[in-house]
């Protein structure tokens, strides 16, 4: 197997990502997901369920028990606007708000530290090919 080929290296470093966030934030209780969840709707107050999917690339029946677990720990809400009771409207409570600083520093720190071997230039180049390979990706998934 030729362990230089794009795919592969993502892969590697996607691996790296994962075990270092389940690192940082088994520290706050919380997984990948849960933590990305959190984030999202400290940034997108009174979201929906399947904005948290579509973010988190997943369905979104596999959502709800994600969501459901954030609950019962008393860290997001779920209202019921009046004008509609089919929808969910998500939001954080003040001890889901208290983990966001927490969170977004381990997101940093590994953003730091995928970065740090690279120029401003080459970071801010990556970014702009990883983003156009994304890109490529949504529009085969579409």
């Amino acid at each position: 197997m030729n362990t230089k080929t794009t795919a592969s290296l993502i892969h590697r470093i996607a691996s790296f990502e994962t075990q270092y966030l389940n690192q940082q934030l088994r520290t706050l209780d919380l997984n990948s997901d849960q933590a990305r969840a959190i984030n999202f709707i400290a940034s997108h107050p009174n979201s929906m369920q399947r904005d948290i999917a579509h973010y988190l690339n997943r369905q979104e029946a596999s959502v709800t028990n994600l969501l459901k677990g954030l609950v019962r720990r008393n860290l997001i809400v779920r209202t019921i606007p009046v004008e509609n009771e089919r929808t969910k409207l998500l939001s954080l409570t003040q001890a889901g708000a208290d983990l966001v600083d927490d969170i977004q520093k381990s997101f940093s720190q590994m953003n730091i530290l995928l970065e740090d071997s690279l120029s401003d230039a080459e970071a801010t180049k990556l970014t702009q090919l990883l983003y156009t390979i994304q890109k490529q990706i949504d529009g085969e998934q579409n």
